[in-house]
């Protein structure tokens, strides 16, 4: 073999490898694109994700899921901007942080040229006791002393008999895929010590229909300054969990406990909720209300079990 073949079969070599290393290392983002008012997969949609000067391009399937390829030398935490078409609706476009981990969620808007899917018959139960679910969580971060208001429903026929014990805990973490790895979050752990055990209603029966808000704090702080820093590009979530006790008898034994978990991504200009795989009623979907997160902190709105009074301060 020649010098200048060698020469020649060199150059193919290194140029296969790196194209090679090219495609292995180029991120992906993955996320969900559903309907706002019926929350139904939205087919056909076009996802394009532009970064480092250059778009890429794809598809939802009929589960309103897309994968998308980015371009080459975008790297992960670096601001791509999104844009998602369909007729139909009206456009999508944000600016956020690139992510091979945590899932979007987007829900487009009619323009009213279409009929949303009619929303599929719910089997909802009928609770002949009392019976809590988490309906709303709000969630003010910070490097210290971060604090969540999570409002609590009763939607069962009977009331909560005094007291409720409410137990929560704001625990940082990278985005966790499936409900097997969410179960860690409900395992015992500083995070659950710090945020306390609260007992509410004490001296009044919690009826049907009624809601109740509460605080979860985490007065730890963050372990490194970087933490913070992956908290705020997006590479790590706030998870919020809860755990209620009650019961709705003196004379009988406490209700199943019920363990709520949503997380919170920082995603300028806006935050991102989305519930947990497991966790969280689902007889509730139509009528969960997201909440809000927000940088700094601010007085939770909660439940005095001394008096009964809340107080809201913002």
């Amino acid at each position: 073999m020649t010098p200048l073949t060698k020469f020649v079969l060199l150059i193919i070599s290194v140029g296969l490898s790196t194209l090679c290393w090219t495609q292995v290392n180029n991120l992906t983002m993955n996320g969900l694109v559903l309907d706002k008012v019926s929350s139904q997969p939205v087919e056909g949609a076009t996802v394009t994700i532009i970064g480092n000067k250059a778009r890429a391009d794809a598809t939802t399937d009929s589960e309103g899921a897309f994968v998308v390829n980015l371009a080459r030398g975008v790297e992960e935490g670096k601001t791509v901007r999104i844009r998602i078409q369909k007729a139909g609706y009206r456009p999508y476009e944000k600016l956020l942080a690139a992510s091979p981990e945590i899932p979007l969620r987007v829900l487009l808007e009619s323009t009213g040229r279409n009929k949303p899917p009619k929303k599929p018959p719910i089997a909802k139960p009928t609770y002949d006791r009392a019976h809590l679910a988490v309906v709303r969580v709000d969630l003010w971060a910070a490097p210290m002393n971060s604090e969540a208001m999570v409002t609590v429903r009763n939607i069962g026929s009977k009331p909560v008999v005094p007291c409720a014990v409410l137990r929560g805990a704001i625990i940082t973490s990278r985005w966790l895929s499936g409900s097997d790895s969410e179960d860690q979050l409900f395992a015992p752990r500083r995070e659950w010590e710090e945020g306390g055990k609260k007992q509410v209603n004490c001296d009044t029966d919690w009826n049907p229909g009624v809601e109740k808000t509460y605080s979860i704090k985490l007065g730890l702080a963050l372990e490194d300054r970087s933490d913070w820093a992956s908290l705020m590009f997006g590479e790590k979530v706030w998870y919020v969990v809860s755990r209620l006790q009650y019961r709705d008898s003196d004379t009988e034994s406490a209700l199943p406990p019920i363990e709520s978990c949503v997380f919170f991504r920082a995603q300028k200009p806006e935050w991102a909720l989305a519930p947990c795989f497991g966790h969280n009623d689902l007889t509730l979907k139509p009528k969960w209300t997201s909440g809000s997160g927000r940088e700094g902190t601010a007085p939770a709105e909660t439940e005095d079990p001394t008096n009964q009074h809340s107080t809201k301060q913002h």
